[in-house]
């Protein structure tokens, strides 16, 4: 056994905060309402792009969840408004400073407007994203400086690991892993980017945490990976590599 899931993460809404959980039905697709979203500069249509653009940093300081079937935007001021209400795009217009709309992803269907409100994501996203407590914990002892969230790096389940080589996860792409009765084909090792640095609520910035990752391991942390067997995961589940 490698260990137990100790956090599950889902984000409605790209770019923003998630909501933690403590238990999820792991779908074909990976987490139901993951990412299903994302903010947009209506007057260019861009998506958001905090690790790029300081325009877009306030973004860090929403959050977002699952209302049912349709994702809620929580606000500083602790206002939670659904993606689909009348005043969502004033209220994030006025949190970032210029006319923002939520939108979901996807393709516009055939005869449709071309300005559809329909956001094309800047990359494929992979099912899953993975830690471990060993690599936070391996990453906070080389910075000296910070006991490292899992909340920088927005994974959606985080695995207490009660030993074992340092960013252990590097070994894992090839490999199936167990969740409870659910099964996950590892992929590949996932490439950090300017997200891991920039501040957020009770987060400072900090750039060292992107160079020690670059330096020591490839600027990899984490893993991605999909679903092979749909299950029901909870906090507390056992998890295990059970072979390629």
């Amino acid at each position: 056994m490698l260990g137990t899931v100790e956090e599950i993460w889902r984000y409605p809404v790209s770019s923003l905060g998630g909501e933690r959980l403590m238990s999820v039905e792991l779908a074909e697709h990976g987490i139901a309402g993951d990412r299903g979203w994302g903010i947009v500069d209506v007057e260019n249509r861009q998506i958001a792009a905090p690790e790029k653009e300081a325009r877009w940093r306030p973004a860090l300081f929403l959050n977002a969840r699952m209302a049912g079937d349709v994702p809620e935007i929580g606000f500083p001021d602790g206002d939670w408004l659904s993606v689909l209400g009348n005043s969502i795009g004033v209220r994030l217009s006025e949190h970032f400073g210029f006319e923002v709309a939520a939108w979901p992803y996807g393709q516009a269907d055939v005869g449709q407007e071309p300005d559809a409100h329909i956001a094309t994501n800047r990359y494929e996203p992979s099912p899953l994203h993975l830690l471990t407590t060993n690599s936070l914990e391996q990453l906070s002892a080389l910075l000296g400086n910070e006991s490292v969230e899992s909340r920088r790096f927005r994974p959606n389940i985080v695995l207490r690991m009660p030993g074992g080589d340092d960013f252990c996860e590097a070994t894992w792409p090839g490999q199936r892993l167990r969740l409870g009765d659910a099964l996950i084909a590892v992929s590949e090792e996932t490439k950090r980017c300017g997200m891991t640095l920039i501040p957020q609520p009770d987060l400072q910035e900090n750039a060292d945490i992107l160079r020690t990752i670059l330096r020591k391991n490839r600027r990899n942390f984490g893993v991605y990976g999909s679903t092979e067997r749909c299950a029901m995961i909870s906090i507390g589940d056992e998890a295990e590599i059970v072979g390629a």
